[in-house]
């Protein structure tokens, strides 16, 4: 049977309809009906997750096709995501969370599928990290094939053994020797120093006249591995040890692609070729939603940032602050004050004896009279209260740090280089709580913060409602 979302003409409410093509008895329709609650349910939750009203209508019927079930799991605007893509992905994501239920993971798939065709990060900048990151069509190489082993690894394993020799080096036509000079004029001489390997696009395309390896796939034509194909599979660090030790490196990966390639090819054959394209879509829709999320400041603290949050943080006012703050004054929580001991000696070797007998339950204060060398030592090293607002010497601030009613470790004094070292032991007994005051730069900087993860998270609220209102979707089941 299947179930249809006409998002642009759905009211707010949620409703369901039932109809049938064929007559249903009552336990088909009561299957039926259940069935459809536990995806409205599904659905709502997911909605409620991304900060989004549930699809409004769901419509089930019986599908008369039939067979289209059988290959597809849903369809959005007419385009389907395959059943291959959500039995793998679903399989996958069961080993880390064996609850998740299909129907789940279903609208998981099509959130993703949604949130990528109707909103798109921008690219990382040049000069970021990102370039020293492999590039994006080789990582999703690498995720797709990752995923066909995880879930299939067996039936692979077992199809490779069918082949001569039971092994991936029967595909092998040829591995011919790299020549030297064309090495030397793409990558200098062996032994140079050098940071960073980055061929010129006509440096580029001498790489691409040089094989590394021939194969051939089950049933296939020759394929080529070009020494410009192993360059571009390359992070920054590869490149170099290809640059330093091209024959072994470039070899060694080389047959990673062939291995990645067969696994592709194992899986074409199985399951199709569109279907294993939809499954790269899929894993591809999930790194650009993952891009998304992040931009929007998804699962990231408030010292996280991103451009987005960054400006809105910036773009805070005084007075979205001040009510911010007075909304979440438990959000600012703080010690405003300590009352503090220490206990001060010359040598750590002294310094662990005065540990000691306070494991072993002597009084501080005693101790403090008896072993400390501090001129408060008479009054038991009581250094009294100690605010947190103005500057604070570093016993101070050490105080501050400690646990009430537990003596620290001896802590050596930072003192300078022509200074007597010695060794402190504090026991904060009381500490008196207290909030930020507003006019702070804590308060404006962790208000900010907030504010802005609020005001991102409604943005991508409404991206995604207005995504799915967008979009006619169809879920379709099995009869």
């Amino acid at each position: 049977m299947a179930s249809r979302h006409r998002g642009q003409h759905a009211a707010r409410s949620t409703r369901v309809i039932v109809t049938a093509a064929r007559t249903l008895g009552g336990r088909d329709c009561a299957a039926a009906a259940g069935a459809v609650l536990a995806l409205a349910a599904a659905l709502a939750g997911a909605a409620a997750v991304a900060g989004t009203p549930a699809p409004a209508a769901i419509v089930v019927h019986a599908d008369p096709a039939g067979a289209a079930g059988a290959a597809v799991a849903a369809r959005i605007d007419g385009e389907p995501i395959y059943k291959f893509t959500l039995d793998t992905l679903w399989q996958q994501r069961r080993t880390s969370k064996p609850s998740l239920q299909r129907r789940a993971a279903l609208d998981d798939l099509i959130q993703a599928r949604l949130l990528a065709a109707h909103a798109s990060a921008p690219a990382p900048k040049v000069g970021t990290a990102a370039s020293v990151a492999f590039a994006p069509d080789v990582m999703l190489e690498e995720r797709l094939v990752s995923t066909l082993r995880e879930t299939y690894g067996q039936d692979i394993d077992a199809a490779v053994k069918t082949l001569p020799g039971a092994t991936l080096d029967s595909l092998v036509i040829a591995q011919p020797a790299l020549p030297q000079p064309q090495l030397e004029a793409l990558f200098g001489r062996p032994g140079q120093l050098k940071l960073e390997i980055a061929l010129t696009p006509a440096q580029q395309t001498e790489a691409r006249k040089i094989d590394v390896l021939r194969y051939r796939l089950p049933g296939g034509e020759p394929i080529h591995v070009t020494l410009y194909d192993v360059y571009h599979r390359q992070n920054v660090q590869g490149r170099l040890a290809l640059s330093q030790n091209p024959d072994s490196v470039a070899a060694q990966q080389a047959r990673r692609i062939m291995a990645n390639a067969f696994v592709q090819h194992w899986a074409s054959q199985r399951f199709g070729a569109v279907a294993v394209a939809d499954l790269r879509k899929a894993i591809a829709d999930g790194e650009a939603v993952a891009a998304l999320r992040q931009l929007y400041g998804v699962g990231l603290d408030t010292d996280s940032g991103s451009p987005l949050l960054n400006r809105l943080s910036r773009e805070a006012t005084a007075q979205e602050i001040e009510a911010f703050y007075k909304q979440n004054k438990d959000q600012f929580a703080r010690i405003d004050k300590v009352r503090a001991r220490h206990i001060r000696v010359a040598d750590e070797a002294h310094a662990q004896r005065v540990q000691k007998a306070l494991q072993e339950g002597a009084d501080f204060a005693a101790a403090a009279r008896k072993m400390s060398r501090a001129a408060d030592a008479a009054k038991g090293g009581d250094l009294g209260w100690i605010s947190a607002d103005g500057s604070k010497d570093w016993l101070a601030s050490l105080a501050f740090s400690q646990e009430p009613g537990k003596p620290s470790a001896p802590i050596r004094a930072p003192v300078g280089p022509n200074e007597p070292a010695y060794w402190e032991i504090v026991l904060v007994e009381e500490q008196a709580q207290g909030t930020h005051p507003l006019q702070s730069e804590t308060v404006r900087y962790q208000a900010s913060r907030m504010i802005a993860l609020k005001k991102a998270m409604q943005q991508l609220g409404e991206i995604t409602e207005q995504a799915r209102r967008a979009a006619n979707i169809e879920i379709l089941e099995a009869k």
